[in-house]
């Protein structure tokens, strides 16, 4: 199960990428939305590499 990433981390990286792109060739988000919108998927990435360290750990 080495160097297979967690579906946290996926969703996490996938937030981002959605969230540059409708910025960058869309719309412009505001900061409102964005701020919060970009804590959750660094809050998703983090977490999901810190249970796939723990998963790895526990082999």
């Amino acid at each position: 199960m080495k160097g297979k990433a967690s579906a946290l981390t996926a969703i996490g990286s996938l937030i981002y990428v959605i969230y540059s792109l409708v910025d960058r060739f869309i719309i412009e988000i505001p900061d409102v939305v964005a701020i919060p919108i970009m804590i959750l998927g660094i809050v998703l990435i983090l977490t999901g590499i810190v249970k796939t360290r723990k998963d790895n750990a526990t082999k």
